[in-house]
């Protein structure tokens, strides 16, 4: 049986950038990915400053992987729409090419990258996991890194429910289009639901939807039918994908919890990051924030030989606040009567956008929150890259 120090399960966001960090510690840490190859994967593509910020201290080069500039929101809903600037300037990069940059970095800095293979089990037996692969291996692990995104794994506790569907399409976009969409996300809500529109690499707009299950379910499979539900539900948008060419015969989907979730106290024993530890709702951009913070203080905790408890606790802190507001936020857009104070104080209240999106940022992480010491660790791991 193969023994190593950590194990990270899932190679998303999450688990690759503390794969990274723990590898530049010089730290003995395994990534299991189950994807032989890098994928397209059911997100927003938006990076905001915080996400940013992560990824330079990753030695990850955003503007050479093509990411593109985002200056404005425009947020649409029952025939009223208000646009406004953002509070900082985001990226937009499909997923795609993030997670091959960061899978790279893990594998370059040290980390032993494992592709085509599933974790079916975990088991914990006093102060060691043991991890049951498809390929007949068995490992066991002291740290244990959970970074499965979405997906549970058997053997671990999850509180989260599945009540939504989240959907993504590429499109190749004509010129007109990509001028309407520069430097813009455009978001579009209706009852329980919403879409996001916005460029990605190479003029592809990428479109990220989310739908109750039953909903998804009415509409059934293939770009067409998602078509004709949005010329609908989303008028607006159905018209901005006009001209465009799907990419893809059908959308991408994942099943998502409503509103937001932050993983609770009890029996915290494995280092939860990414979707794995909160999900914040979509719409306010920092899902890729909430992967790369927690995957940082998973990272600084293993380094002091911290317990799960302790990590959970401090990632709590951090991430708690913004997700109650998006939450409010999320559930007051999901009916027609709450879309319609909000669209009208967004147009009456300056700055409303604004502060709402700044109130739903995770900090700027320069330190780290919730850490003794943190900023004079983290220089010395930028000085060793």
């Amino acid at each position: 049986m193969k023994r190593i120090e950590t194990v990270i399960v899932g190679g998303g966001p999450a688990g690759a950038a503390a794969a990274c960090g723990l590898a530049a510690l010089g730290r003995e840490v395994m990534l299991i990915e189950r994807s032989c190859a890098p994928h397209h994967k059911v997100c927003g593509e938006f990076l905001s400053v915080e996400t940013q910020a992560h990824l330079r201290r990753l030695g990850i080069d955003i503007a050479a992987l093509g990411a593109v500039a985002i200056e404005r929101v425009s947020v649409a809903a029952g025939g009223r729409m208000v646009t406004a600037e953002l509070p900082f300037r985001a990226l937009s990069l499909s997923r795609f090419r993030l997670d091959r940059a960061l899978l790279q970095c893990a594998a370059e800095r040290g980390a032993d990258v494992k592709r085509g293979v599933s974790v079916r089990a975990a088991a914990r037996d006093r102060e060691r996991w043991t991890l049951r692969c498809d390929d007949g291996e068995a490992i066991q692990c002291r740290n244990l890194v959970l970074a499965t995104g979405k997906w549970g794994l058997r053997g671990i506790e999850d509180g989260r429910d599945a009540s939504l569907v989240g959907l993504k399409m590429h499109f190749k976009c004509p010129p007109e289009m990509q001028r309407a969409l520069g430097g813009l996300v455009e978001l579009s809500l209706f009852d329980s639901s919403y879409g996001g529109l916005e460029l990605v690499e190479e003029g592809v707009a990428n479109l990220a939807l989310l739908l109750p299950r039953a909903v998804a379910a009415r509409i059934g499979p293939g770009w067409p039918a998602l078509h004709v539900h949005l010329a609908v539900a989303m008028p607006r948008l159905a018209e901005r994908l006009h001209g465009a060419e799907p990419l893809w015969d059908k959308p991408l989907a994942v099943v998502c919890p409503s509103g937001g979730h932050l993983h609770a106290d009890g029996g915290a024993e494995a280092f939860r990051v990414g979707d794995r530890l909160a999900h914040i709702p979509p719409f306010t951009g920092d899902g890729l924030a909430i992967a790369l913070t927690s995957a940082a203080l998973a990272v600084e905790h293993i380094r002091q030989g911290g317990a799960p408890r302790a990590y959970l606790a401090a990632a709590r802190r951090v991430t708690a606040a913004p997700i109650r507001l998006a939450s409010v936020v999320s559930a007051l857009v999901a009916n027609r009567s709450g879309r319609a104070a909000l669209m009208l104080a967004a147009a009456s209240i300056p700055g409303l956008i604004d502060l709402i999106a700044r109130r739903t940022r995770l900090p700027v992480p320069s330190p780290l929150p919730g850490l003794r010491g943190a900023p004079a660790r983290l220089a010395m791991w930028q000085s060793r890259r």
